[in-house]
């Protein structure tokens, strides 16, 4: 789509080709976030044409906890937990009905799920918003599309969340540091993972939710800055990198 856009010379809202590409895709995002130095979950891949074993990603991976994931699907669509050989068959195969390419992740018990909103200026400037807190339902096993989407008490969000003064600075350090690696612009979500002192980036989210309820906009409106003016900032990047493109020599 923004390729399309970009070809038909007109301004929209979010990433461009590279960053958007590049943040969809799983594999290719934890490569590069881990080639910059960003602590990420370690992670393998995994394709149709050449799985792997259940034993042999526990002894890549230091544990028999395990998930499972599309590695170019979004909303934990496709995404299982595994602890047994039976388990990690079988959410193998429900991955593979998302995607020719699938994660297989080291499980991070207890670990806070704690998200970040990015925004991007019609300048340049890229700012990070105050930190929310995504508590999932006791009977939810991870942060699953029914806890999502189907189940109205499967999480709740603690905006702000509950930080040491100085992890809560990192953390925006860190989303600031996600969006210039993946090549992100205008506006991305990064999701990290948080275990006592130690910090592991999830993901960054280029098309972040935009309703009443959700983490981006009501992330930046806890910071101060209401839907209607986060929305006309978007807006105003979009229009301003668009001018920069006209402005550059193809030829």
């Amino acid at each position: 789509m923004q390729g399309a856009l970009e070809l038909a010379d007109v301004s929209f809202v979010g990433s461009s080709v590279t960053g958007s590409a590049v943040a969809m895709d799983k594999e290719v995002s934890k490569r590069l976030m881990r080639d910059a130095g960003l602590p990420v979950v370690p992670f393998l891949t995994t394709t149709a044409s050449s799985r792997i074993e259940y034993a042999a990603a526990v002894a890549a991976l230091g544990t028999p906890d395990l998930f499972v994931k599309p590695a170019n699907l979004g909303s934990s669509v496709g995404v299982s937990r595994a602890r047994s050989e039976e388990e990690f068959a079988a959410s193998c195969a429900l991955a593979f009905r998302y995607d020719r390419k699938i994660l297989v992740e080291q499980a991070l018990n207890g670990a806070r799920e704690i998200e970040c909103s990015v925004l991007e200026e019609s300048t340049g400037d890229i700012r990070a918003s105050g930190l929310g807190e995504i508590v999932r339902a006791s009977e939810h096993g991870f942060y699953s599309y029914q806890a999502k989407y189907i189940d109205a008490d499967g999480a709740a969000l603690h905006i702000p969340a509950d930080l040491p003064l100085l992890q809560a600075r990192r953390l925006q350090e860190l989303a600031v540091e996600v969006f210039n690696v993946l090549c992100c612009e205008g506006m991305a979500r990064v999701d990290f993972f948080v275990q006592g002192d130690e910090v592991f980036v999830n993901e960054a989210n280029t098309l972040p939710g935009f309703t009443s309820s959700s983490m981006y906009p009501k992330l930046w409106e806890a910071s101060g800055l209401s839907q209607t003016d986060l929305m006309d900032k978007l807006i105003a990047h979009a229009f301003a990198r668009h001018e920069r493109r006209r402005a550059l020599s193809f030829g």
